[in-house]
């Protein structure tokens, strides 16, 4: 080496020893105020160690802190208190160990285990369990993970002691069980009557609030007075395991109780002298349980007569208190007061029992009866159903009257539009109040031979004004006058008359109805079709059953309506014809064709009654030179146009009318017409025609006036009723004008 690089290196070497001097002057100068900086940082976290340690202290929440690594970073003292400890074992800071320690304590210990090691497996966020302890203790743990600055660094783990909180809640719901109880065995008590319902609520209501194992329920009915008390009821045990459960049903203390004694309450049984061990068992038999606690109450009736007892037990000593005791006795009096009700209702239904076989012929009349009225109801409904029926041409042919430019044919033609529409509602009438028929169920016919196309014209009559305000286009072909029926004419009219009717209603405005028949040597069939709306294929032939009806359109809610049973009754009267009757959906266009079979006739005379035009004929005046002699008759309806209408028709047969409204007018103008005839309606005001007619009959008047009801009412009763009031005659209105005729122009 040169003196010059020794020179250098020795310059080098200067200037560091006087950096590093320097340097270490100005460490030792800072060193103090360091040491100064630390001691006050470690005094601020002493102080928030001491806050944080001291608030953990103060929690009444259990609190340890762990890593991931299962490893104790912090706690507190209630933690310790809570599982109870040792602080060596805190010491090690091993929480498996702590686990090992608590794991005992908890019901379940192994789940319990499983969920934390669970929780440190998953890593959840979040955790929430509840902890049942051995000791009926009960905890809340609450599991939380804990980050500093970001960074994971363990979780922290709370337990709440929640055992009061518990306690007070399942009190409150035992407290809100017990009410349930009350309030429904209360119900059951009001409002049942019958003696085993009664004993197995009331005996499980009890057992389960006084806390009992067991409950049985022994009774006493009337019937078995003599004989003692039988078990009624038990809870807790099927009724054949009862001899098993340890409850006495004999002896000293059952009899006790079953005498009137006050409750018995027993915390021991096995220690009181009056009870009576079971005989021993025979061999395989199940030895009976073993009851401790005892609680016995007697069931008295309204008038203090013992008609019972509860009796409960429980395995264990003391279970039950004195709550227990008030709930029982108070459930045993009420149980008492509605079993007396019971048993009267019980003894009630023995006897109604017994006088049974003695009502067999009377409870099958009234079977009968009701069957009767149910088939009135049925055959009332549809005559009232087909009583509007001949209303139509009725208010036509007045309305034509009205107008008063109809020529003779026309107005012969109304007159007998209208004496063949009074004639079917008069009929109608009269099977309305034909009360045999009636309750038979039955319609009448009154057969003749007819042409079919005699009823078939009276049916089109009938229904041409509804078809005609529906706008529709109608069409009709009509057997030969030859094609005769056995028939009730008005009843046949009447089933062809609802078919059409019921095809106008059901076929939208502007459709058509057609009624064709096709004629053999065996029958004739009717078909009368529409463009309506069609029957549904769900209903078949239901459709002739009784209230089934057509499904409406929302075209045509015209259709709504009526009571479903038009069909129903031209079924029956098409099969007392003895044909048939079917529904079919029309193949061609939408719509329904009813097709109707019946057997022809074997005769072909013409039937009497109707000339070559098949019209009705007129009424025959009274032939020129026939004897007449005009009388004085009194008439009396408050019905006024009933009145007007009968005295204007006696009037035009050429008589002396004078007319009255009510009884006692009736009375007065008899005393002072001195009428040769009088005509009384039976439903008057102020008096009625019975009594008016009595009172006529007491003036004595000579010649004595020959005295007619004309009344609404026809039946037997109400004709004998009138002749026992001294009417001469009774006519069922309304009065066919040759009978009235031939009655007022006779010579008595």
């Amino acid at each position: 080496m040169s003196d010059d690089e020794d020179r250098l290196l020795h310059s080098v070497a200067m200037q560091n020893a006087q950096s590093i001097l320097l340097a270490r002057q100005r460490a030792e100068q800072a060193l103090p105020s360091a040491h100064s900086g630390l001691e006050d940082k470690t005094r601020e976290l002493d102080f928030s160690l001491s806050m944080m340690r001291a608030t953990l202290e103060a929690s009444r929440d259990g609190i340890l802190v762990t890593d991931d690594n299962a490893q104790v970073t912090g706690f507190n003292q209630q933690y310790v208190r809570m599982w109870g400890i040792p602080e060596q074992l805190m010491a090690s800071r091993d929480h498996e160990r702590l686990l090992s320690f608590v794991g005992p304590q908890v019901e379940g210990m192994q789940a319990f285990l499983d969920r934390v090691h669970e929780i440190y497996r998953t890593s959840p966020a979040e955790s929430f369990d509840l902890i049942k302890l051995r000791d009926g203790r009960v905890y809340e743990r609450y599991s939380k993970m804990q980050f500093v600055e970001g960074r994971h660094v363990g979780r922290v783990w709370v337990f709440r002691d929640i055992t009061e909180q518990r306690r007070a809640e399942d009190a409150l719901h035992k407290k809100a069980r017990v009410l349930e109880l009350l309030n429904k065995t209360g119900t059951i008590l009001t409002a049942k009557l019958d003696v085993r319902m009664l004993a197995q609520a009331v005996i499980d209501a009890a057992t389960e609030i006084s806390g009992a194992k067991v409950g049985a329920f022994f009774y006493s009915t009337a019937a078995r007075r003599d004989k003692g008390f039988a078990l009624q009821a038990v809870a807790g045990m099927a009724m054949e395991d009862f001899d098993t459960c340890g409850l006495p049903r004999t002896g000293a203390l059952f009899d006790l109780t079953l005498s009137g004694a006050p409750l018995i309450h027993l915390d021991d049984m096995q220690k009181d002298p009056r009870h009576e061990a079971p005989p021993t068992a025979a061999s395989g038999a199940r030895k009976p349980a073993v009851i401790r606690s005892y609680l016995a109450v007697p069931v008295a009736s309204g008038s203090a007569e013992v008609i019972g007892g509860l009796f409960f037990g429980h395995p264990d000593a003391g279970v039950f208190d004195e709550r227990a005791e008030r709930l029982v006795t108070g459930i045993a009096a009420q149980a008492g007061v509605s079993i007396d009700n019971a048993r009267l209702y019980e003894v009630a239904r023995q006897a109604a029992e017994e006088r049974e076989k003695l009502l067999d012929s009377e409870r099958a009349a009234r079977s009968e009866a009701e069957h009767m009225s149910r088939m009135k109801d049925e055959f009332l409904a549809m005559l009232a159903h087909e009583l509007r029926n001949p209303l139509a041409p009725l208010r036509n042919s007045v309305e034509i009257l009205r107008r008063g430019s109809a020529g003779p044919f026309e107005l012969e033609e109304t007159r007998a539009i209208m004496d063949r529409q009074i004639a079917h509602m008069t009929r109608l009438v009269d099977d309305l109040l034909d009360v045999n028929r009636i309750s038979r169920g039955k319609l009448e016919l009154r057969l003749e031979k007819i042409r079919l196309a005699d009823a078939l014209r009276s049916a089109v009559e009938t229904s041409r004004p509804l078809i005609a305000a529906r706008h529709h286009t109608f069409e009709a072909t009509l057997p030969d006058d030859s094609v005769l029926v056995d028939a009730d004419l008005v009843r046949l009219s009447q089933a062809f008359t609802n078919l059409l009717n019921n095809a106008a209603k059901y076929t939208p405005e502007g459709g058509s109805v057609a009624l064709h028949t096709v004629a053999d040597a065996q029958g004739v069939t009717v078909n009368v079709e529409d463009t309506g709306i069609g029957i549904p294929a769900h209903l078949g032939n239901r459709i002739f059953d009784m209230f089934v009806q057509g499904e409406s359109s929302p075209s045509m809610p015209e259709s709504q309506g009526g009571l479903g049973i038009g069909l129903t009754l031209v079924r029956k009267i098409i099969e007392m014809h003895g044909g048939r009757i079917g529904v079919e959906s029309r193949a061609d266009r939408p719509g329904s064709r009813f097709v109707v079979w019946l057997p022809v006739a074997q005769a072909t005379q013409v039937p009497p009654g109707a000339d070559a035009d098949h019209r009705p004929n007129p009424a025959q005046p009274q032939a020129p030179g026939t004897s007449f002699e005009p009388r004085r008759i009194l008439v009396a309806d408050d019905n006024k146009d009933a009145a007007f209408t009968l005295a204007s028709l006696l009037g035009m047969m050429g008589h002396d009318v004078r007319t009255a409204h009510d009884g006692a007018e009736a009375i007065a103008m008899a005393a002072d017409f001195s009428p040769e005839i009088i005509f009384l309606d039976i439903g008057m005001p102020h008096m009625d025609g019975y009594e008016a007619c009595r009172r006529i009959r007491q003036l004595d008047q000579a010649p004595a006036p020959i005295i007619v009801a004309l009344t609404g009412w026809g039946q037997a009763d109400d004709k004998r009723k009138a002749q026992e009031a001294g009417f001469d005659h009774h006519f069922t209105k309304p009065v066919d004008p040759a009978q009235l005729e031939e009655l007022v122009g006779s010579n008595f």
